[in-house]
């Protein structure tokens, strides 16, 4: 089976991590409760910041590299991959924000922890087309309107619910899950 992954918040924590320093960006620095869409798919949408106020958020906290892998995340992987799965790396990661290293900053950690993966997509914005090229019979993603316009182009999604995002009920070859374990009994049962 051919399987795209993304990265931040699926693979990496890093999307929690960003969730916590946006908070305190937001109460500390910019002394203010600028929330008004708690649970969106992308941490700069969740505030009423300008322009500046997001450009120094970025600047700042988006190519931090303190993150971890999500729990099982490397394990799981590792499974799937002698289970002789296809896995390509599909992520926007590498062109958003300002910080130019954090695609430096995921290669080495992939690299120091022997994860590899068939394919490297970075950047991509328009993950649905990938899948479509690259024939991927599922997409493991934590954007629910990624797993949104995957599902309506009949692209098996599973969607990595977190950081209290809304829940999915799709049609079709649609799986919502919460963790790495979850991923690995689904992905077994499709065989």
């Amino acid at each position: 089976m051919k399987i795209g992954i993304d990265l931040d918040g699926v693979v990496f924590n890093s999307e929690a991590l960003w969730a916590v320093y946006a908070e305190l960006y937001d109460c500390i620095e910019l002394k203010r409760n600028s929330m008004k869409n708690l649970g969106e798919p992308r941490i700069q949408n969740d505030y009423d910041w300008t322009e500046e106020e997001m450009n120094k958020y970025l600047n700042k906290y988006i190519g931090i590299d303190n993150f971890d892998f999500m729990p099982g995340a490397k394990e799981v992987l590792d499974l799937l991959r002698k289970d002789g799965h296809e896995l390509n790396l599909v992520t926007a990661r590498g062109c958003q924000g300002t910080a130019t290293n954090n695609r430096e900053v995921a290669e080495i950690k992939l690299k120091e922890s022997n994860i590899q993966f068939d394919k490297y997509y970075w950047g991509q914005t328009e993950k649905v087309d990938v899948c479509k090229k690259e024939n991927i019979d599922y997409m493991i993603d934590d954007n629910y309107h990624i797993c949104e316009a995957m599902n309506k182009e009949n692209i098996g999604t599973i969607y990595f619910q977190s950081l209290n995002r809304k829940h999915l009920n799709l049609e079709g070859k649609f799986k919502e899950v919460t963790n790495w374990g979850e991923i690995y009994r689904f992905i077994s049962e499709q065989k």
